[in-house]
């Protein structure tokens, strides 16, 4: 999957335009950005709440190009100071972008869950490998461009140039120092919003979701995909106590579109019959499952292929405790 980004990524650098954010106001305090659809399996939602004193940004991504547009866009719609960078996930390679969203902000705070996986030099090595593997692509770009005709190469050289200026932008960034870290619930308040944030296991082990209490509108990235893809853990137990929590009434997951509370039995359902199947070592698709993502944007390869991941991960784990 991390190559996969990372391939994605030099990709849209060297190409003559990326996908651009599309940006949804759900009220005049919260507003959704939302990848174009070719990408929306790729980079994440993230979302900007705007109190009267201070805004906050949840998530971000790896796309530097994309990110730099969301950049330039914020600050033509900001209407406060941007005070908190948040991050619901663990996973180091998704929190490269953090660098380019605290360099164009350096008064923002930086929330990142508890997770000893977090730590300067781990941040650092992931903002290195992507910058790297941005480089080593622009190389091959240019080795394959020495091969084509004359004709064939007439739209490069800007294309190859824009890249390089690109990358020698990105390669004075700092990588974010692990000294804001979020290790018990706490409140942000925004003047009129107030940001509720919990550390919980999710879907990296050490997730964070934000709550606005005012729009009862959580945040809790890839935790809270409708289609669950399971790594290392399963954590349904946080689910249920989210959907049980009378305030809640819509979710913005990391893909997708938002959904109301009560959906939030589907992902549950998933990891349930995950557990189940995996203790039995049984990876086959349950047709409750088929009927379940009935008119959800998902096709069965899809859920095939999650499913069997989620089953193959948890029959491990279950291995290796015993």
């Amino acid at each position: 999957m991390l190559r996969l980004l990372c391939v994605f990524f030099t990709t849209l650098m060297l190409a003559p335009t990326t996908f651009a954010a599309n940006w949804h106001t759900v009220s005049s305090q919260i507003t959704l950005i939302e990848p174009q659809a070719k990408a929306r399996f790729i980079l994440p939602n993230m979302a900007l709440i705007q109190g009267k004193a201070c805004s906050a940004l949840i998530d971000s991504h790896g796309d530097f190009v994309a990110l730099e547009q969301v950049i330039n866009q914020l600050k033509e719609r900001l209407n406060t100071p941007l005070c908190h960078l948040i991050a619901t996930t663990s996973e180091t390679h998704q929190l490269t972008g953090l660098a380019l969203l605290k360099q164009a902000f350096p008064n923002a705070s930086v929330h990142l869950p508890k997770a000893p996986q977090l730590t300067d030099h781990t941040l650092r090595e992931a903002l290195d490998t992507q910058l790297d593997n941005f480089a080593k692509s622009i190389e091959l770009s240019e080795q394959r461009l020495r091969k084509l005709s004359a004709e064939q190469q007439a739209a490069w050289p800007q294309r190859l140039a824009l890249a390089k200026q690109r990358l020698a932008r990105w390669q004075t960034l700092q990588s974010i120092a692990v000294t804001n870290e979020t290790t018990a619930p706490s409140d942000l308040e925004l003047g009129g919003v107030t940001l509720k944030i919990s550390q919980f296991h999710g879907q990296s082990g050490y997730d964070l979701s934000v709550f606005s209490v005012q729009h009862g509108a959580l945040f809790a990235g890839q935790s809270v995909n409708l289609l669950p893809y399971v790594r290392n853990t399963s954590w349904h137990s946080a689910l249920y106590a989210l959907q049980h929590d009378p305030q809640l009434d819509w979710i913005l997951p990391a893909f997708g579109k938002p959904y109301k509370a009560e959906q939030l039995s589907v992902p549950i359902t998933f990891l349930t019959l995950a557990q189940q199947q995996a203790a039995q070592e049984d990876a086959r698709l349950p047709t409750t499952l088929t009927s379940l993502y009935q008119g959800l944007p998902y096709n069965q390869i899809q859920l095939t292929r999650h499913f069997s991941q989620a089953v193959k991960v948890l029959a491990r784990k279950k291995t290796l405790n015993k």
